[in-house]
């Protein structure tokens, strides 16, 4: 069997040798974890708006109210003055007003009207508030993948010389390469070489 007739069966060794390799250095070496990174983001929604809803009485109350003003008078005139300043008060629209607060989200405000000693028209609902929604996004990163390239290297110069070979790079961007020396004079040579990634902090890199 003639010497370019064994070159494939070395590359063939070759590459079981870096497979080996490579099994037994991961072996030897803890898998690092996966990196995953948690984003929450809090999104504000603001209430702004007036609802009116329709009150429907259970139960009315009439209440004595013990004050000079609301008493007949000694006289006709003032009888007749205190009896219109009540007609004017019993006519007029008298809005109560109460504020429920949110803790500290914001407030929302009731508001009753009051005519002729009854509810009038509908209550009314101011909201004034805002209500946090929170999302959580946890992103995984890819796990890395082996890698294999071909190709090879010319070398101009004295007798010259082709290396064509194989390059195969493990999950932990560690490089493995074997290829074949072949001059232009017919020798023959074999090479196979390691390379480790080297973390240039200073640059900005990591």
């Amino acid at each position: 069997m003639s010497v370019q007739n064994k070159i494939p069966y070395y590359l063939i060794a070759s590459l079981v040798a870096i497979i080996i390799l490579q099994r037994s250095c991961n072996n030897n070496m803890d898998i690092d974890d996966n990196k995953i990174t948690v984003k929450t983001d809090t999104v504000w929604k603001v209430t702004k708006d007036t609802v009116f809803k329709t009150v429907n009485a259970v139960k009315t109350e009439y209440i004595s109210i013990d004050k000079e003003e609301y008493k007949p008078g000694e006289s006709i005139d003032t009888c007749k003055t205190r009896f219109n300043n009540l007609l004017k008060e019993h006519l007029v629209r008298t809005v109560y007003s109460d504020t429920l607060k949110l803790d500290s989200l914001g407030t929302v405000v009731i508001q009753d009207t009051v005519w002729l000693n009854k509810l009038y028209g509908k209550r009314e609902y101011i909201k004034d508030y805002k209500i946090p929604f929170v999302t959580k996004t946890i992103t995984k990163k890819e796990d890395p993948r082996r890698q294999m390239y071909i190709g090879g290297n010319a070398f101009i110069g004295g007798s010259g010389l082709l290396t064509p070979g194989l390059i195969y790079k493990d999950r932990k961007d560690r490089v493995y390469q074997a290829n074949v020396g072949i001059g232009f004079d017919g020798s023959i040579n074999y090479g196979f070489g390691m390379y480790w990634k080297i973390n240039l902090r200073g640059n900005g890199n990591k």
